[in-house]
Order: C-alpha cells, then structure tokens, then sequence
C-alpha cells in the first residue's frame, strides 16, 4: 500500500464519507458533512484537507464557510471547482499523518 493510500486509510476511518480527489496532481481529502467543535459549538460542514503546500502554507484545511469569531484572516479560495474558506494557520507539517494533520489543523478554530 502506498502512503498516499495508508494515509487516506485513516482519515477514511475517522470519518467513512472521505474522499480522496486531486488538485494539481496532488492528493486532497474532501471529508463531506464533517462534525467538530469550534468556539463550544457543535458544527457540520465539508472540510477539504490539502496536504501539501498551498497558498504560502505548508498545509491547509479548508472549510465549507467562515466560522465568525472563530480563526483570522479569513480568505476565499477556488479548489476542485468549488469555493472554500481558510483562516490564517501556519506551520502544519506535511510530514504528520493525515489524521493528525486535521486535528492540528481544527486548532485554529476552537
């Protein structure tokens, strides 16, 4: 199994509606209808996991929408012929497993 594979393995486990597509030749997960905690509120809503450098970070978790009060510096962005959101958040390596990779990613929003 590749590790592109065995990573996507994981976060298909955490949350069984991921899909891996690609950007670029890249890998991303698009984790559909994806539950978490921001600012004590309970929200749903699509998430897209770029593993790989985007946009001057070296990875980024994209949201569905903005969460207001919740992360800086919003911005808009056009992946995989749809719109997405991100707030400012750096310094997610590209080396920690997927699964990983998205909890440190939700950090910026709770």
């Amino acid at each position: 199994m590749s590790d592109q594979t065995t990573q996507f393995a994981g976060l298909k486990a955490m949350h069984n509606s991921a899909v891996l597509l690609s950007e670029g030749g890249q890998p991303v997960v698009l984790m559909p209808g994806f539950g978490f905690t921001a600012g004590g509120q309970a929200q749903t809503m699509d998430l897209l996991l770029v593993p790989f450098a985007h946009s001057g970070y070296v990875t980024r978790l994209f949201f569905a929408q903005q969460i207001p009060g919740r992360g800086a510096n919003w911005k808009d962005y056009r992946i995989v012929e749809r719109n997405w959101w991100a707030p400012s958040w750096n310094h997610v390596p590209a080396t920690l497993q997927w699964t990983k990779m998205l909890l440190a990613h939700l950090r910026a929003v709770e």
